[in-house]
């Protein structure tokens, strides 16, 4: 993942500048341009700014083929007050019909602080400061995580209640007013993130990215209203499944193992 200082060292200008060559070329790039300005004479200077610029490689598109796979990795750490938790799994990719009803869930689920499980195990248990779930979406490609840093002798329970909230939310579809709460927190979050130049920009490049259509944003604060109870009971189901994830722990082994023996795979729950 980094570098060593032999690779630094052997690196040479030439490399460097066939790297730019390939990668940092026009047919690669996007411009985007936000503000209060006349359209015709920005086209202008655009064109007069990167007339020249040469066309480069294409596109490289190399989606990932990822598949779920249950295992429970622990790193020792001797002496740890607290373990750090990571869990997940690959979900729908943001180009999928369930994308929004699954990032609905994901709000609901863990993904904002009036969710279910940070009120489980930071507001009821008092095992965490600050858990959170979320959706991270690359290109056509996407897995949702939950991580939170918790006391050393509750990293089990930890686990346990986190668990316990998916399932509880696969089994019984939530209340409409819990759900109301979370479509008006998503649309007015919505509505922000367009508020500013940058955050309007960073909107357009992640349609553009992903290929998400122009409707996507004229139509997203609709789609996730019109998200039911039952679809967020279903998309918990069907894809937020214990069985299948990755558990990843850093804490001090001595103290946890015993804890987490019960998450590990084959183990009876």
């Amino acid at each position: 993942m980094f570098p060593t200082e032999n690779s630094i060292k052997r690196t040479a200008i030439a490399d460097i500048k066939k790297y730019y060559e390939g990668n940092f070329g026009a047919a690669r790039a996007h411009l985007y341009v936000a503000g209060r300005f006349d359209g015709g004479e920005m086209k202008k200077a655009v064109a007069t700014a990167f007339g020249g610029w040469a066309k480069g490689a294409a596109t490289l598109i190399n989606t990932p083929k990822v598949k779920p796979q249950h295992l429970l990795d622990v790193t020792d750490r001797p002496g740890a007050a607290q373990s750090v938790l990571l869990l997940g799994l690959p979900v729908p990719d943001p180009t999928s019909p369930d994308a929004i009803p699954l990032a609905v869930t994901n709000v609901l689920l863990g993904g904002s602080f009036g969710s279910r499980i940070t009120s489980n195990i930071r507001e009821q248990k008092g095992y965490t400061y600050s858990p959170r779930s979320e959706i991270s979406r690359r290109y056509h490609d996407a897995y949702w995580a939950e991580s939170a840093d918790v006391t050393t002798q509750y990293t089990g329970p930890s686990l346990k209640e986190i668990f316990g909230e998916i399932e509880r939310l696969s089994k019984e579809p939530p209340g409409d007013a819990e759900l109301k709460g979370i479509q008006r927190y998503m649309s007015g979050l919505f509505v922000i993130q367009n508020s500013s130049r940058s955050a309007l920009i960073a909107q357009l490049r992640n349609v553009d990215f992903q290929g998400l259509g122009e409707d996507y944003l004229k139509t997203y604060v609709q789609k996730i209203n019109a998200v039911t109870p039952a679809d967020v009971q279903k998309q918990t189901a069907q894809y937020i499944k214990p069985d299948e994830m990755t558990i990843v722990v850093v804490g001090d082994k001595a103290k946890i193992s015993e804890q987490l023996a019960p998450f590990a795979p084959g183990a009876k729950q």
